[in-house]
């Protein structure tokens, strides 16, 4: 008997063993897929990851029910990247292949409720109105229901605690069904049911349909699509769609042809993706500057397997990235290339395509489950040079000979996996994909991270600079403006001063385009009574609701309740709640009153909630079709527009006061890169208005001058005196628990045997900004490790102390995690 170790997509610790049935032992390799049970009902879809050596001792050894694949799903090396993820994350390789692989690939069971058709309610204990709506739900239901089902069609937020009494009283039963979320594209084709190279048989055709003018036609029209009557060209494959707009006829006419005998319909599956095939194109010409990074880009790899090129905003990094890719790609090996936002993937594949034609592919999160399976699929069946271009989650892609990775904006901190786990950095996971692939990587921004260019100077990463714009474009004047000046003299409209105002208007009229930049989105941050002060709060989550006059509602930006706009205040009854302060929606209503017969766009996650809103937003801007563009920080993320001549920036201080030791930092890139989208071509003179409180402040200093090399030096010094990154490793311990005095009890019990162990090197436990989300109350230990100190043992501690924890029943009710490296 053969026995399988199989990873399972689960919270849990290392594989499983399950025998392998004898008719299956040919079929069971490392990376298939497999359906296997695991506990009382449930069934998974687990990847064999190996053999193990001897029958397992000690428990039942359950056999593998079904074999999915004939061919490994995922290549050589990703188990062994997920496992590095799992081990330097703190978390279950479980967790990494539940992030990793698309879930239309995992095929699992779902609860479904069935009624007990003999049951009899016993009439000294009735069934609760609710219960008797349930089973009315499921007798009269036209198909099986799922929990989420029974949720739906009963509205009641209990329904898994009505079926447990139901299934307690036997009223219900519950079963288990496996559910395959990918279903391929199926598109119908239409053919001509004839033998091509029987002339005889095609008049006979048209002699029995010309009674019918309308089937005549469409006949007519699929001969001259598919090539039929011609004999020196392969039969083109016409859809039903294309037949019908073509002949513009109805369905009805091709069935009535089907019916005849003269055509067939045949459904086929497709993929899901453009098939156009996009001539490659030419390499773009590069200036003496690229040319000379390009060279020691090159030569810095000779040595190192990492290089930072640290290029000022438009100094034309993408053309090298495309020399770059060329290079990689004539080798007849793969590239990946990372951007922080999907945004980034709408200019840049245009970019790439015209050059690289169809070996360009996209992945992000916007493409739905079944496009995800597909591109996977492509990717594992063919092994052609190919560049994908996508955010974080492409790193987990099935790369056949990876060459070369580009991480472009390398500094953004949208490469860090929040939640759920693994929360990795795509940046430095990217890293070490492409060390196991033998690649080179490219790490790119014109505001380094202060720890990779720590590392950079340091000799561990290549550096090369590009230290002016594309054909010599002077970088953007900024201007610092005075908030509360302007207030005192009445000098301001709304949201902006009337220096500000004036600029876009003289922007306007000289036909450019600008960008205003605001770091919230919504109407209103909070709402507010005039009269008491009260705020509305979210009662899931420790947090003021944000206000969004579009669907005239409050809604939490943690847990996405709405709730209505009280019309008068809950403590003092007065009507006087209003909205304070202002999000992008708010500075795009006030600036279409400003400017009305000016085209205005916003670009913020309520805009762009579907795949191609972000495509759709940026083209119209970029063809002129909008002059005004006002978004979070979606905007500063290396975006190209050619007409953009003034950035406003409405207030920075909702940047620069931010509690966290890298508030400067994100300060800094976030305001310099804004302000690197004007001023990009030619004589256009590109000028940034900065509005702000606090005029004084010393990130201005270096803000105003460009100077990015004058704060590293000031942020390095302040990182080094006070012990954090690169000087040190951090690790974030949360702790989560519904109950508030449970959770400061925990966090006091946890820091007490990390100090034990750690010593000093805890602090903590302190409550976070945001304490309580979706109910569940937070706080957080805060772990600094030394650089020199061995990481793999720490680890190893931080694993066991919560293993201990959980043995003991400290952590019941509870959630706790660990963040490496946190952002």
């Amino acid at each position: 008997m053969t026995f399988a170790e199989i990873l399972l997509p689960l919270p849990l610790q290392g594989t499983f063993t399950y025998s392998v049935p004898p008719e299956m032992s040919a079929q069971v390799c490392p990376g298939h897929r497999v359906i296997v049970p695991f506990g009382a009902k449930k069934f998974y879809t687990g990847i064999v990851t190996g053999f193990a050596p001897r029958e397992p001792e000690g428990f039942e050894v359950k056999p593998v029910s079904q074999v999915l694949d004939t061919a490994p799903i995922v290549r050589h090396p990703q188990l062994k990247f997920w496992n590095w993820l799992a081990d330097y994350y703190l978390c279950s390789p479980g967790e990494v292949y539940k992030a990793a692989l698309p879930a239309g690939l995992k095929i699992e069971s779902e609860t479904y409720i069935d009624i007990n058709p003999d049951f009899e309610e016993d009439t000294n204990h009735r069934l609760s109105e609710r219960e008797v709506m349930i089973l009315h739900i499921l007798a009269h239901a036209e198909k099986r229901m799922s929990m989420a089902d029974l949720a739906e069609a009963s509205g009641f937020r209990n329904v898994a605690s009505l079926t447990a009494r139901l299934m307690e009283r036997g009223a219900v039963m519950v079963s288990e069904k496996l559910v395959e979320r990918y279903r391929p594209k199926r598109e119908t084709y239409v053919e001509v049911a004839l033998d091509r190279y029987n002339s005889e048989a095609v008049h006979t055709a048209f002699d029995v349909i010309s009674s019918s003018p309308r089937q005549e036609k469409a006949f007519l029209t699929l001969l001259e699509m598919s090539g039929f009557l011609r004999k020196d060209i392969d039969l083109r494959e016409v859809t039903k769609k294309e037949l019908l707009e073509r002949a513009e006829v109805s369905p009805a006419i091709i069935s009535a042809l089907e019916t005849r005998g003269l055509v067939r319909q045949v459904k086929k599956s497709v993929s899901r993706f453009d098939p156009t095939e996009l001539p490659d194109g030419e390499l773009p010409t590069l200036s003496a500057a690229q040319d000379a990074a390009l060279r020691e880009i090159h030569l810095s790899w000779k040595e190192k397997d990492v290089t930072l090129l640290h290029g000022v905003t438009s100094s034309g990094k993408t053309e090298i990235y495309i020399h770059l890719i060329d290079f990689v790609l004539r080798q007849g090996r793969q590239a990946l290339f990372l951007v922080p936002e999907i945004a980034l993937t709408t200019q840049l594949t245009r970019r790439l395509q015209r050059v690289f034609g169809d070996k360009v592919l996209i992945y992000h999160s916007k493409f739905s489950d079944n496009e995800r399976v597909e591109l996977w699929r492509r990717m594992l069946d063919d092994n052609s040079p190919r560049v994908v271009i996508g955010a974080r989650s492409s790193v987990f892609l099935p790369f056949a000979n990876l060459g070369i990775v580009i991480v472009d904006e390398e500094h953004e901190s949208s490469y860090k996996q929040q939640d759920p786990a693994p929360r990795y950095n795509g940046r430095d996971a990217a890293v070490v994909l492409a060390g196991m692939h033998g690649a080179k990587v490219l790490l790119g921004s014109a505001t380094p991270a202060i720890d990779t260019y720590y590392k950079a100077l340091s000799g561990r990463f290549g550096l090369v600079s590009l230290t002016e714009r594309y054909e010599g474009v002077e970088l953007p004047r900024m201007e610092i403006v005075d908030l509360t000046l302007a207030r005192k003299k009445g000098q301001t409209y709304g949201a902006l001063t009337l220096d500000l105002k004036q600029k876009i208007t003289d922007a306007l009229q000289r036909g450019e385009q600008v960008i205003l930049f605001q770091n919230r989105r919504g109407f209103s941050p909070v709402a507010r009574c005039g009269m008491c002060g009260y705020v509305p709060r979210c009662e899931n989550c420790d947090v003021a609701l944000t206000y969004h006059k579009s669907i005239d509602k409050l809604v939490c930006h943690y847990c996405g309740t709405a709730y209505e706009l009280p019309r008068s205040c809950p403590a003092c009854h007065e009507p006087d709640i209003n909205p304070v302060g202002y999000g992008t929606e708010r500075v795009e209503n006030e600036i279409e009153f400003a400017f009305p017969d000016t085209q205005i766009a916003r670009m913020d996650l309520d805009t762009t909630r579907n795949k191609d809103g972000y495509a759709t937003i940026i083209e119209n801007f970029s063809q002129r079709k909008s002059q005004i563009l006002v978004g979070t920080q979606m905007v500063t993320k290396g975006l190209d527009f050619d007409g953009v001549s003034q950035v406003g920036i409405i207030n920075a201080d909702s940047m620069i006061n931010i509690p966290d030791f890298r508030g400067a930092e994100r300060a800094f890139c976030l305001i310099e890169q804004v302000a690197g989208r004007a001023g990009r071509r030619g004589s256009l003179k590109g000028q940034v208005t900065i509005q702000t409180y606090q005029p004084e402040h010393p990130l201005f200093e270096h803000l105003l001058r460009h100077d990015y090399n004058g704060f590293y030096e000031s942020e390095i010094a302040e990182r080094r005196e006070f012990n954090y990154p690169p000087f040190t490793r951090l690790v974030y311990i949360y702790l989560k628990h519904r109950d508030e005095r449970a959770v400061e009890n925990l966090a006091a019990a946890y820091s007490t045997c990390l100090r034990n162990l750690f010593g000093t090197r805890v602090q903590g436990p302190d409550t976070p900004y945001v304490s309580r989300i979706q109910n569940l109350f937070i706080r957080r230990i805060m772990l600094k490790i030394e650089v020199s100190a061995s990481m793999p043992k720490v680890k190893e501690i931080l694993r066991k102390l919560r293993e201990d924890m959980h043995a003991a029943g400290a952590l019941k009710g509870a959630v706790v995690y660990y963040d490496v490296d946190p952002m």
